[in-house]
């Protein structure tokens, strides 16, 4: 194009003029072919794909061609599975034209959409839709050659291994008919399985007629009339034993199907008849082996009944006598069974029913020990520690909030468990709870709420004889505090010594010895209810105060002194002394 520009500018080709007319139609198919490049590589890109994915559809119709066809033998159908495989999976041909078809698709509809002609498009749009429906059709019969393929080995492998073992078996078999009637019938007792091994044999055997060529068709033709032949010969002769095998499995499915039901409806019954002690945690497992047996009942009737038509089915190929005994069996389990549905449904119904209370009663059987545990620990508490005031009253009203709840928890219990006992008496079907463990449970509690009041009683009266007695010597000792007090003041005052040894004698002359007696009395009898460690404090303040007691009482003396003709002014030096 550069280089016609030159031209069309020069109007001449290497110096020689170029005709005017010859130059412009040149110049005018030059612009028709740059206008029109982009829209003729877009085209060619989209026949290129095109004609791409047409390839690759017209590969895979050659292919199902040559995978559908008749077959050969084993080893050519494998041949054929091995090229499907490495043709389709191993290459991805799926994959590949799928990539090519989106990639057409998005390149037709650029194509489209640059040439703007509605024929184009109706033709591209045509083509892209036939081929939408071919490749739908023929990628659903590709995908399933693979499996057409095992399939055909699949019934190769069973008819090669079938033929083999039935001509063994039948070389076998054929021996045995000149055996005794015993050997005959030990040996054909697994006639059914040879049965169902001839018939997999015929099955795998048409299959290869219809889906092989002629030639393999007639040979497996050839093969079964032969092996048909010979079996339908010697089971003519043993077809009578057949049924032994079949009576075996059937007594043995009856066998095992009497000892389940029977196991059954032992243990339900154990459940709906044996004595219970009556408490939250045994009546929540009843209940939970009820429900099993709620859920069991369903498959228990379905094996009942298909058991009663193996007995019927057996009946007519065994002696009567033996068949009449599974009658009875069956009639007994029937009966047994029947009792279990009767009794089972009210049973977990009222069982349910008592278990709330149950449950109810046990929480507060729980609380009321709770509480009389702690009633203990605060006796103990005060019976050993020594406390403070405050401490005191904390713990008193502590002990008197519990013996409250222990009473209140107590009439609970004894309604509940009365509730309980009134349900379990006038129920139909709890005959069989025992009470007898809840009752001595209800008089355990109230035995330990005696001991509990009684124990209470017997502190809250120790406590009272303490009071009593702390009371007594506080009493005595203030008393006798009083007195040391004043003959200790009387002793400190000043003034006249006359006048003191006169009040001095008149107060030391009315010294009563019962004030001390009272005080020490009162030591004695608290020092019995002391603990240990606190008695040495008392025996300290009282050895004090007796001490005091006998220099106050020594000062009676003084009066007698000057009756000896002692002067004043020493008994005045000795009284000041004092």
């Amino acid at each position: 194009i550069q280089a016609f520009h030159e031209i069309y500018r020069t109007r001449s080709v290497n110096g020689i003029p170029v005709p005017h007319d010859q130059l412009e139609d040149m110049a005018e198919r030059f612009h028709f072919v740059s206008s029109t490049s982009e829209l003729h590589l877009m085209k060619m890109e989209f026949l290129e794909l095109k004609y791409r994915l047409l390839s690759l559809l017209v590969l895979a119709e050659s292919k199902l061609k040559s995978w559908i066809i008749k077959y050969g033998r084993r080893e050519s159908v494998e041949l054929l599975l091995q090229n499907y495989i490495s043709f389709i999976e191993n290459s991805k041909f799926f994959e590949q034209y799928e990539v090519t078809y989106q990639i057409l698709k998005q390149t037709a509809e650029m194509y489209i959409k640059a040439d703007g002609s509605v024929e184009e498009a109706e033709n591209v749009m045509k083509f892209m839709n036939e081929t939408t429906a071919q490749w739908r059709n023929l990628s659903v019969e590709v995908r399933s050659v693979r499996s057409m393929l095992e399939e055909v080995i699949s019934n190769w492998d069973r008819y090669g291994s079938t033929v083999a073992s039935l001509q063994a078996w039948l070389e076998d078999a054929e021996k045995m008919l000149n055996q005794s009637e015993n050997a005959k019938k030990d040996f054909f007792r697994n006639l059914p399985h040879w049965i169902q091994q001839h018939t997999a044999m015929n099955d795998a055997g048409n299959f290869l007629i219809e889906t092989c060529d002629e030639m393999v068709s007639r040979d497996v033709k050839q093969q079964l009339l032969l092996l048909n032949g010979r079996w339908r010969e010697l089971f003519m002769e043993v077809k009578q034993y057949a049924r032994a095998d079949e009576i075996d499995r059937m007594k043995k499915e009856y066998t095992d199907s009497v000892n389940t039901l029977s196991t059954f409806a032992t243990e339900a019954h154990g459940k709906l008849s044996e004595p219970l002690e009556v408490s939250f945690t045994n009546v929540k497992l009843l209940i939970q082996d009820l429900e099993d047996i709620e859920q069991r009942v369903p498959a228990i009737d379905a094996q009942y009944k298909m058991v009663t038509k193996t007995v019927h089915l057996i009946s007519k190929e065994i002696p009567q006598e033996e068949a009449n005994e599974m009658f009875a069996t069956m009639s007994r389990l029937k009966e047994q069974l029947s009792k279990v549905k009767e009794y089972y449904s009210p049973l977990l119904y009222e069982s349910q029913q008592l278990l709330v209370p149950l449950e109810e009663l046990e929480k507060q059987v729980t609380s009321f020990y709770d509480s009389l545990g702690k009633i203990n620990e605060i006796i103990t508490v005060l019976e050993h520690e020594a406390q403070s005031s405050a401490l005191f009253k904390q713990k008193h009203q502590e002990l008197l909030v519990c013996q409250e709840s222990c009473k209140k928890t107590l009439t609970l219990i004894e309604k509940g468990s009365q509730s309980i006992q009134k349900f379990v008496n006038l129920s139909k079907v709890l005959k069989h709870f025992d009470q007898t463990k809840l009752q001595r449970q209800i008089a355990d509690v109230r035995v330990a709420f005696q001991n509990m009041v009684k124990k209470t009683g017997d502190w809250k009266k120790h406590v009272e004889t303490n009071s009593r007695l702390m009371k007594k010597f506080e009493e005595s000792r203030a008393e006798l505090e009083k007195v040391l007090q004043i003959a200790q003041e009387g002793l400190e005052e000043k003034g006249d010594p006359e006048e003191l040894l006169k009040r001095h004698t008149e107060f030391f002359s009315q010294l009563d010895q019962r004030v001390l007696n009272a005080f020490l009395k009162a030591c004695d009898e608290l020092t019995d209810i002391l603990p240990e460690q606190e008695q040495p404090g008392l025996q300290e303040a009282v050895r004090k105060l007796h001490k005091q007691w006998k220099v106050s009482r020594d000062m009676r003396g003084t009066p007698c002194v000057l009756n000896r003709g002692e002067n004043l002014q020493m008994l005045r030096s000795d009284c000041k002394r004092i």
